[in-house]
């Protein structure tokens, strides 16, 4: 079975995520996640540690996050071979309503790495801007809104979209 590499969003990830890792496994995955070591209040807007250690554990395989997952991810997975985004949080440089952000570029995600972006059709204007300006960052890039979903990895419709591009990469596309 291939391999899902999960980037948690916060310290405990594992347990919350348990429906979902259970989702993708039914899907013919089999799940890991990467293991962080949390320094201080997450999100520690004055550390990169996090996005060295996704670095660390992420090359050529299928990694997944999930909110502040997949800003890890984008940010750290830049070797990945694949990329699952859901959600990504819009805590960038580029990001002038967010007042707590990392002085960091979304731009320093790498732009070859095939991606998956997705976000919740219910979420806020602030979220649909990062995801599209994440979406347009990415060379190789398929972009979900999902239906009638807010920031939820749980609803079915996110649940279904997950595992429509869990099945592309499975099929080699």
């Amino acid at each position: 079975m291939p391999l899902l590499t999960v980037i948690p969003p916060m310290p405990g990830a594992e347990r919350r995520f348990r429906p979902f890792t259970d989702f993708v496994q039914a899907s013919g995955w089999t799940t890991e996640f990467a293991q962080l070591d949390w320094i201080g209040s997450q999100p520690n807007f004055e550390s990169q540690a996090i996005f060295e250690q996704v670095a660390a554990q992420t090359a050529g395989k299928v990694v997944m996050g999930f909110s502040l997952g997949a800003l890890y991810a984008h940010l750290g997975a830049l070797r990945a071979r694949h990329l699952i985004l859901g959600s990504i949080s819009p805590f960038f440089l580029e990001d002038d309503d967010e007042p707590q952000r990392w002085m960091i570029s979304y731009q320093k995600g790498n732009a070859d790495t095939p991606a998956d972006v997705l976000v919740g059709a219910r979420e806020d204007a602030q979220m649909h801007r990062r995801a599209t300006a994440v979406r347009d960052f990415y060379r190789r890039c398929t972009y979900t809104n999902v239906a009638e979903a807010e920031h939820e990895l749980w609803h079915p419709n996110y649940l279904e979209a997950v595992k429509s591009a869990l099945d592309r990469l499975s099929a080699g596309g």
